[in-house]
């Protein structure tokens, strides 16, 4: 297994507004909140974020929670109902699981290993 991760299904399709509230919920709950800056230019550089109005909106967000050693990358579409997390493949590393399980409207939460439920939700135009 190369990473540890996890699919959340939300209500309702995400918007800035439910976005910025994720955000808000990780800077109380865990460490560091971290952004990938957005472009095709900026590799994979990340800045940190102290509040939810620094975010930087472009269509498909990417963003990095630690908590201590422990991290998770965390992959939002605006317009999508899902968020995709990944991590460390080891059994101590809840993050990319933590990082879902408190957010508003979650309605379901799919192992990355769960092809069938995945593929369910490709079919149902949801990822």
């Amino acid at each position: 297994m190369i990473s540890k991760g996890y699919v959340g299904l939300f209500r309702t399709e995400l918007h800035e507004p439910q976005i910025g509230a994720f955000v808000r919920s990780w800077l109380e709950n865990f460490d560091k909140v971290e952004q990938v800056i957005p472009g095709h230019d900026s590799g994979n550089a990340t800045f940190a974020i102290s509040g939810h109005e620094q975010i930087i909106w472009s269509p498909h967000l990417q963003f990095r929670v630690m908590a201590g050693e422990d991290f998770a990358w965390i992959y939002i579409s605006k317009g999508k109902q899902v968020v995709e997390t990944s991590g460390l493949p080891y059994g101590d590393n809840l993050v990319p699981l933590n990082v879902l399980v408190e957010l508003e409207d979650l309605e379901e939460v799919i192992d990355q290993e769960n092809e069938r439920r995945l593929d369910e939700l490709e079919r149902e135009g949801l990822m």
